[in-house]
């Protein structure tokens, strides 16, 4: 049975989605619609709907009416976006704490090894990636599917500009450490504990960032 063009438009723009918090796309890449229907094995209906729900969403932004682009933020749109996140991933992570899953709890674990083993390779795109999985997870685990959604959308924004962090940062395991720090807080289920771990974590890795976006 074929798939519906709703269905289509539905996934096309969750994968660039997901690229886009991932950091799987560069600020100031340039897309195709061709290009992305080719490579998702889709037509060009479905990549025109998706780029445009995701450029109201400010994740794309569209050049001279026809080119699109992945933004580059600036320094202030990215200091005032981290503060918002400091507020609500701390929430979304005290939240979480009392209802996350021991299975998910375990399932982090190894997302938190595969974040170590990134690192020591010097894999920049799976560091983004297993951080990605490791925050977000966490953060869905609070239940609140409003606070969760805004959140995402933070990071959709934010999510390519991470990049600027390697190769310099990638061998830094003050990351990981942090990481191991909110998991000992979750599975005392202390939630100022983990609220606390994701600030800290916030805080070093936009320390470093804030320098490269000084003009």
């Amino acid at each position: 049975m074929a798939l519906r063009g709703d269905t289509l438009t539905d996934r096309t723009y969750q994968k660039l989605r997901q690229a886009l918090m991932t950091g799987a796309l560069l600020p100031e890449q340039v897309l195709t619609v061709r290009g992305v229907a080719e490579d998702f094995g889709v037509s060009l209906t479905p990549v025109r709907e998706a780029v445009q729900r995701l450029v109201v969403e400010h994740g794309l932004e569209v050049v001279n009416g026809r080119t699109i682009r992945v933004p580059r933020l600036d320094i202030e749109t990215y200091r005032e976006i981290l503060k918002i996140r400091m507020e609500l991933e701390c929430l979304a992570a005290k939240e979480a704490a009392p209802r996350i899953s021991n299975e998910e709890i375990e399932r982090l674990d190894a997302v938190v090894q595969s974040h170590l083993s990134a690192i020591n390779a010097g894999d920049a795109h799976r560091t983004l990636l297993e951080n990605t999985e490791f925050h977000l997870s966490i953060y869905r685990a609070s239940g609140q599917p409003i606070l969760v959604r805004i959140i995402e959308g933070l990071w959709l924004r934010v999510g390519p500009t991470l990049n600027l962090l390697f190769p310099q940062y990638c061998g830094s395991l003050t990351g990981h450490e942090t990481h191991m720090v909110a998991m000992d807080a979750l599975r005392r289920r202390d939630g100022d504990a983990l609220g606390q771990a994701m600030r800290d974590d916030l805080t070093h890795g936009s320390r470093f960032l804030i320098r490269l976006l000084k003009p």
